[in-house]
């Protein structure tokens, strides 16, 4: 059985939607899904009801954790995970929606590759076209020379992304795979620890690729399977404190797998890039702090100061 994580934050209307197309994709009695609402607004939380069609509370194959405080992603995502049955966790963004049964085949890839950790299908934009459905490294020569560039000189290592969604049929063994719809077996997920819940938002796929190397699991992309990602748009306000979180994120999770120095050399290069953006200057003060965590929006959710 497979068990769908999906969180709400004020997205009920997506995850209703989400919700549906699970119902008309995955065959019946193979699945559960866990929606845990993320300290939504009360109102937003009430659009939930009526999510499962079945009303016996023992047989339905939805169920709902409400959270009274938004603690984060990866947060949410374990509580999710801590009362799910299935052998295999798939988790989902609200703004993902199956456009097939992606799921099952994918599932018995897992179980007839045990060197593999987490997969995922090919993500499918609103028009129709493939977009880009993992990434490679994060770090220093990320930021400086970017991926095109290193796709161009070391194919092998870094897998042109572009050609692989127009040409490849085989699945793709990849660094760290898109957030947005991440399936593992459910003991692997475990054994590594799942997510880190000092981690609000973002970066949690390069956190969790790095442990899977670590344990010898690979990342595979398969791109004969495709989900639908509709990424939902935000206020202008919203973003300006999600590209702030995206900084504290990515500055935390490359300081947890890499030395002092090589840290210092990073967070002084993300640091020089900003002195030349003046509308992000309001990043300056987080790429610059010893303690990156404090900037993080979990301080607001906790009703602390940033």
């Amino acid at each position: 059985m497979v068990s769908f994580v999906i969180l709400n934050y004020n997205s009920s209307e997506l995850v209703r939607k989400c919700v549906a197309s699970i119902e008309a994709y995955m065959p019946a009695d193979s699945y559960e899904m866990i929606v845990v609402d993320n300290g939504s607004r009360p109102d937003e939380y009430a659009r939930l009801d009526g999510l499962s069609s079945v009303k016996d509370p023992e047989k339905s194959r939805l169920h709902i954790v409400r959270k009274e405080v938004n603690t984060g992603f990866g947060t949410g995502n374990m509580i999710g995970a801590s009362v799910a049955q299935g052998d295999y966790l798939c988790f989902l963004n609200s703004d993902v929606f199956l456009v097939e049964d992606c799921v099952t085949p994918l599932c018995q890839y897992l179980e007839s590759h045990t060197d593999v950790g987490c997969i995922t299908p090919v993500q499918q934009k609103t028009s129709g076209r493939r977009s880009r459905s993992f990434r490679h490294d994060t770090g220093i020569w990320h930021e400086l020379v970017g991926d095109s560039i290193r796709e161009r000189l070391f194919p092998k290592k870094f897998p042109p992304r572009d050609s692989i969604l127009k040409e490849s049929t085989e699945p793709v063994s990849v660094m760290q795979i898109n957030g947005s719809f991440m399936l593992f077996p459910t003991e692997k997920f475990w054994a590594i620890g799942g997510f880190d819940t000092s981690i609000f938002l973002y970066y949690e796929e390069y956190d969790l690729a790095q442990r899977l190397q670590m344990h010898g699991w690979k990342r595979v992309v398969h791109p004969q399977y495709t989900f639908l990602h509709v990424h939902d748009a935000s206020t202008s306000a919203m973003r300006k404190l999600a590209l702030r979180e995206n900084y504290v994120s990515k500055i935390y999770t490359y300081k947890k797998y890499h030395g002092l120095l090589t840290s210092f050399i990073y967070q002084a290069i993300l640091t020089l890039q900003l002195v030349f953006k003046p509308k992000k200057w309001y990043i300056l003060p987080t790429v610059t702090s010893r303690h990156v965590l404090a900037h993080s929006m979990r301080h607001q959710a906790d009703g602390h100061k940033g």
